[in-house]
């Protein structure tokens, strides 16, 4: 039997069939997701401040937030994290470091001068930055009886020339995926104080997305009805997502008492498209050279709208000494499942202008079932990959100085996360734990009172 290297190079279109659908509605999940990023206060308290405002992360929560500045400030953020995901089975984990400036603000405060302590006190604007997400990520895992790639392909009748076993007794594989890529937000905001007690706010959000999926899957195995002999496929395949869009926030915070503060913002769903290019070589042993029957695409630009948010929100004040807040976040979009956020946040001050804070989040995922992808997927698209993350938690500390003029903050985050990764619809999962170290500091200028 001659043996020889069979080199499949194509480019296919990602979004044709519904199994392209399925996997584009997973991607789209994956540019919607929001870390805990921002300014130290706001990660140290778990992101729990709609209803607590007057701060730049906050207000684009809830823009009402905005409205409880009494002075004008510059503030900005540099986040350093360590990543690493873990496969039990599996010595070495795979570990990132990187850093990024996740949030950047202006704030310009107007002091209304009313004749009386009613009506319009103060009416601010912000133009902000901040990072939604950061993909940074990779994951290594092994595996073994498992139905080979080739089992797959073969299955949808589309005869690839690749060897492949149904034997699941005899083979072993890895999967090594790296993910890049961010999510940014540019924003506008407005927002009101009307006698001290209703703070309105809106803002118009713009987003950008990046994301880059690399993956190498390589598959060793006893070829079916060839004793004796072993065959190997590699399948090297990237992803690359980027887009754009545009929503609008509306919030209020009422404070019907000088202890209690009641927030409530609506984000709308993001009005934009998304450009997605695959390509994908697989490599393997077999009897001839063979070009692939799959022709080439071009694979068009799709629109995206990114989920419709809530959130609900109230803190408890306890005089000058500090507060508590705790907030609950509803996400909503018709390609996955709704995702529910609660959220708690800690505030202690000891002594004027220093203030410690604490808190933890809890996030449902985009999944809560298993959904195999269907076969004709590995035809829209090469990479036969998918994960099905499962909740994911957040907790954090942190320490900040208020000052005349300048404002110093450091929050410490930890988050974990579990989950399912599959190499493509006929192999077992690899169980993959994953979690990230995040220190925060932030620098802010701001007028005296």
């Amino acid at each position: 039997m001659r043996k020889s290297l069979l080199f499949i190079l194509f480019l296919v279109s990602p979004l044709l069939g519904g199994g392209g659908g399925f996997l584009f509605a997973q991607d789209r999940a994956r540019l919607a997701e929001r870390s805990v990023m921002g300014t130290a206060r706001y990660v140290a308290m778990g992101g729990a401040m709609s209803a607590v405002g007057g701060d730049p992360t906050a207000a684009l929560d809830n823009p009402a937030g905005l409205g409880l500045y009494q002075r004008s400030e510059v503030m900005l953020t540099l986040d350093y994290s360590f990543d690493r995901t873990i496969q039990s089975s599996v010595v070495g984990p795979e570990k990132r470091h990187y850093i990024a400036f996740p949030q950047a603000s202006v704030v310009f405060s107007r002091y209304a001068n009313p004749v009386s302590g009613s009506g319009l006190q103060y009416y601010n604007f912000m133009f902000s930055y901040r990072r939604m997400n950061s993909f940074g990520r990779t994951m290594y895992a092994e595996g073994a009886k498992d139905a080979s790639l080739g089992a797959l392909f073969a299955s949808t009748g589309v005869d690839m020339k690749i060897p492949y076993c149904t034997d699941r007794t005899n083979s072993v594989n890895n999967l090594l995926l790296k993910e890049y890529g961010y999510a940014n937000e540019y924003a506008l905001d407005w927002a009101a104080n009307i006698s001290n007690r209703w703070y309105v706010g809106v803002g118009l959000h713009m987003q950008s997305y990046s994301m880059t999926s690399e993956a190498d899957f390589y598959e060793d195995f006893a070829r079916t009805n060839a004793t004796g002999l072993r065959y190997s496929n590699i399948n090297r395949t990237s992803v690359a997502m980027s887009g754009v869009g545009c929503n609008l926030s509306l919030g209020a915070i009422c404070r019907p008492t000088r202890w209690l503060r009641l927030g409530l913002a609506v984000q709308t769903p993001s009005l934009g498209s998304v450009n997605t290019y695959t390509s994908g070589v697989l490599r393997a042993q077999t009897d001839s050279l063979r070009a692939s029957s799959i022709s080439n695409g071009s694979p068009p630009s799709r629109s995206y709208h990114a989920p419709l948010r809530t959130t609900a929100s109230v803190a408890f004040q306890f005089g000058y000494f500090g507060m508590l807040a705790l907030q609950y976040d509803y996400s909503h979009a018709s390609y996955q499942h709704d995702i529910h956020s609660l959220r708690a946040g800690l505030e202690i001050i000891p002594v004027p202008g220093m203030y410690i804070n604490a808190g933890y989040v809890y996030e449902s995922t985009f999944r809560t079932d298993y959904m195999v992808v269907p076969v004709s997927a590995t035809l829209d698209r090469q990479d036969a990959y998918f994960q099905f993350p499962k909740a994911t938690q957040y907790a954090s500390v942190g320490l900040g100085y208020r000052g005349q003029h300048v404002i110093v903050q450091a929050a410490y985050q930890y988050r974990w996360q579990n989950l399912k990764l599959f190499a493509h619809e006929y192999a077992n999962p690899y169980d993959m734990h994953a979690d990230t170290h995040r220190v925060v500091l932030t620098f802010a200028w701001h007028r005296g009172w």
